[in-house]
């Protein structure tokens, strides 16, 4: 038996995720303890500055609400910034400490190792053949440990790593050495040595840069007259802090434990690659631990149980799978990054007409995709594009610990009552948006997939990965944010309005409009590259052709509603009759073909909407002053925006869905037709009850 190249380097890698998302989460936890620290010490100020602007903008502007606020957010501004400014002085701290510790950690385990001497020549020439078959060009330099060291490790990258080997391995037979010595480098070649210190530098750099806030709030208290430093810290705002803290730091160390076994199990596919691994079943198989450890020593253990190593080199695919553990801890930490983003983001643009909701939604989104999309996607490639039911049910897992980010977040001290950023219905919003753009995410890596299986990854195949993982989590997450932000605004019929403003009456469609056409074109090119039965290529596009012919068909030939001179309806009908063809067309790929529907769907409906928005468009060529801007970012950006609202709502449940229907014949034909006659309902009952979706 040989073991395949199924391992990822760099930060695409299962174990290169993990490292990513505690990295970004440790460092931005750092900018809440900033921002406390700025509201201890810079806070009179800021208030005193707010509620001048805010007298100034009264007065200047006693009648127009809008103008007054206007001027009060370009007015507090510079206060703004500087607040963001000292909230990142904290990330600073931290990233800094960690970087020490990147120096320190390492070199004070080589103390302990020492005296080091150097081995004889035949080891390094073991080492070197070793780094030249896994590809590292710069191979380690192998040394004796001191009579402490038990176990070999691994410091360094580059020409400057060293493979610190027990003397004990003297005593090995010559195969057992050498598999010890390529797990070494096996590291090195999975491009994890320098990350792991990192990680554990801003473990430790957290606690000091968090004790640091109450530490000045005690300060503050011996300092003013009228309190103490018992008062200042007797305050339930310190509690709560305490908690949350407590909190991150555990799931840190959680996750850094699962980092720690999971570069273990990156180092053996790449020590095994090209290789039987029966000699690692001996050398794993042997002798066990002694004892029997209890549930906290294997929540500690930094390296697997050798039935969990071998598990992992007999059946590859098993370490590129997501577990339950990584969707509960990336949806989590996503959440946590997404409320520091938009919060930094929020100060940093105040006094602009920027808005912080897309900074923190595609942060989060590049996150989500880095750790969830392409772990989905790199399982989905072995299997050779299947649909997998077990990552098909982690979806809802996925949503709801993204939910339990926006409750544990850091940044929600002291405002609990109040819920999470954009009020309490984000709770439910969230993880719905979250769960959908997980299932379309996974309908792309089966449109992108090889049906030969588990093959090197080229670079652009992993670019193309993570960019469309980022624009449908980022997408999703603004989606969501923005429609909590126009709940909130909208007093009659809230949710029906909600969904207007955000989707096709929204001020960023023509951005949306951008991302979806991104994602549609990149997946019909996956679509048309893989090699597939005919029926498969025109299913998607007779359902297309039905839904523009009835839609297009329908609008120009029978409008009670809209009246010829009152183009404001007209162009409205006209936008939500597009978005009614793709809508249309997507419910319709899901029904005959399951999940397994949501892939085709994410071409042919923007496709469905484009044509349908054309033919509407050309129809009223002369009645346009400007035709062509009226097309992109009127028709065209209007029922992509709309539609992008519509994906991520269908494919949350649709993801669910087994997968049926595939290659027979009678679904294909019968596509067009059954789209068709639902494009024709639609398309009628939005003519007879448009007026109550058109804002006038």
């Amino acid at each position: 038996m040989t073991a395949g190249d199924d391992r990822q380097r760099g930060v695409l890698s299962p174990t290169g995720a993990r490292y990513v998302l505690l990295i970004v989460t440790l460092t931005l936890a750092g900018a809440f303890a900033g921002q406390v620290i700025h509201n201890l010490v810079l806070g009179p100020s800021w208030a005193s500055a707010v509620l001048k602007c805010s007298g100034r903008g009264a007065a200047l502007f006693p009648d127009s609400a809008f103008d007054r606020a206007l001027y009060v957010s370009r007015c507090t501004g510079p206060v703004q910034r500087r607040e963001a400014e000292v909230s990142l002085v904290g990330s600073a701290a931290v990233l800094l400490l960690g970087l020490a510790g990147l120096w320190v950690l390492p070199r004070r385990l080589l103390r302990r190792a020492g005296p080091l001497k150097a081995v004889p020549a035949r080891w390094q020439e073991l080492a070197d053949r070793v780094a030249a078959e896994m590809g590292v060009r710069r191979p380690p330099r192998l040394v004796w440990g001191a009579a402490p060291v038990r176990e070999a490790f691994v410091l360094g990258r580059g020409g400057r790593s060293r493979v610190v080997l027990p003397r004990g391995i003297r005593l090995l037979p010559e195969a057992e050495a050498e598999a010890i010595v390529r797990h070494e480098v096996g590291h090195l070649a999975a491009g994890d040595t320098v990350l792991v210190w990192l990680t554990r530098g801003l473990w430790w750099a957290l606690p000091p840069v968090l004790l640091a806030a109450p530490l000045v709030a005690a300060v503050q208290g011996w300092r003013l007259p009228e309190t103490s430093p018992l008062q200042m810290l007797s305050h339930p705002f310190w509690a709560e802090y305490g908690a949350r803290a407590l909190v991150l730091l555990v799931v840190a160390a959680l996750v850094t434990q699962l980092i720690m076994r999971s570069r273990e199990h990156e180092a053996d596919l790449a020590a095994v690659r090209g290789q039987s691994v029966a000699l690692w079943e001996s050398l794993l198989g042997g002798a066990q631990p002694a004892g029997r450890r209890s549930w906290l020593d294997r929540a500690r253990a930094n390296h697997p149980t050798h039935d969990r190593r071998l598990a992992v080199l007999r059946a590859p695919l098993t370490l590129l799978r997501p577990s339950l553990l990584d969707t509960l801890v990336v949806g989590l930490l996503a959440a946590v990054l997404l409320d520091s983003m938009d919060g930094l983001g929020n100060l940093l643009l105040s006094g602009t007409s920027w808005s912080s909701a897309p900074v923190g939604a595609l942060s989060a989104g590049l996150f989500l995709a880095v750790g969830w999309g392409v772990a989905v996607w790199r399982d989905t490639q072995a299997r050779g594009g299947a649909n997998s039911g077990a990552v098909q049910w982690l979806h809802p897992a996925l949503g709801m610990s993204a939910g339990a980010g926006l409750l544990v977040r850091l940044q929600s001290t002291g405002t609990t009552a109040s819920g999470p950023m954009r009020g309490w219905p984000l709770l439910i919003v969230l993880p719905l948006a979250v769960m959908g753009a997980a299932s379309l995410g996974a309908a792309f890596a089966r449109l992108w997939s090889s049906r030969r299986g588990a093959e090197r990854i080229a670079f652009r195949d992993q670019l193309a990965v993570v960019t469309v993982n980022a624009l449908l989590f980022g997408g999703a997450l603004w989606l969501a944010m923005d429609f909590c932000t126009m709940l909130k605004a909208a007093f009659a019929e809230p949710v029906p309005y909600a969904a207007l403003l955000t989707g096709p009456y929204s001020a960023s469609s023509g951005t949306r409009a951008v991302g979806l056409v991104a994602v549609a074109a990149t997946a019909l090119w996956a679509a048309l590259r893989r090699a597939r039965p005919l029926d498969s290529h025109w299913f998607p596009a007779l359902g297309v052709a039905g839904a523009v012919v009835a839609s297009a068909v329908t609008r120009l030939g029978y409008r009670p509603t809209a009246m010829p001179r009152d183009w404001t309806a007209t162009w409205q009908l006209d936008v939500l009759t597009a978005l009614c063809a793709g809508a249309v067309c997507a419910v319709a790929l899901v029904v005959c073909r399951g999940s397994d529907g949501l892939g085709p769907a994410l071409y042919a409906a923007p496709a469905a909407s484009v044509l349908t928005a054309t033919v509407l468009w050309a129809a009223r060529f002369g009645s346009w002053r400007h035709p062509f801007d009226v097309w992109a970012t009127v028709l065209v950006g209007g029922s992509l925006s709309g539609l992008v609202v519509v994906l991520v709502a269908l494919a949350a449940p649709a993801g669910l869905l087994p997968t049926w229907g595939a290659g027979r014949r009678t679904v294909t034909a019968g596509a067009g037709a059954v789209t068709a006659l639902a494009a024709i309902a639609a398309v009628v009952a939005l003519e007879h009850f448009g007026d109550a979706v058109l804002l006038r």
